[in-house]
């Protein structure tokens, strides 16, 4: 499946959010409802990284890739790419 349209995000009604530091407003992958959602990959690469600090990831990082209510170009906005998660996560450890 083309990472371009497959949307990773996942709501609280789906599966229940055990924090809410590390969810964002957005669209659900599996129900297509908007409301607080995960991206488990992406808080899984941050982890990766060694970024655990849950504020740090609230404050200075996307906690969702792609179908977020605050994206620029909108809440069907497709994916961004892991090349520029690594540009925003080395900006983000640049700034602190």
């Amino acid at each position: 499946m083309d990472q371009s349209t497959q949307n990773p995000n996942i709501c609280d009604k789906c599966q229940p959010i055990k924090n809410y530091f590390l969810s964002d407003t957005g669209r659900c992958g599996l129900c297509g409802e908007v409301g607080d959602c995960f991206d488990a990959e992406l808080i899984a690469y941050y982890q990766r990284a060694g970024i655990e600090d849950e504020e740090f990831i609230w404050l200075k990082l996307p906690r969702l890739r792609g179908w977020n209510a605050h994206a620029k170009e909108g809440i069907d906005a497709t994916l961004l790419s892991w090349s520029e998660i690594e540009r925003e996560v080395t900006s983000a450890l640049n700034e602190s």
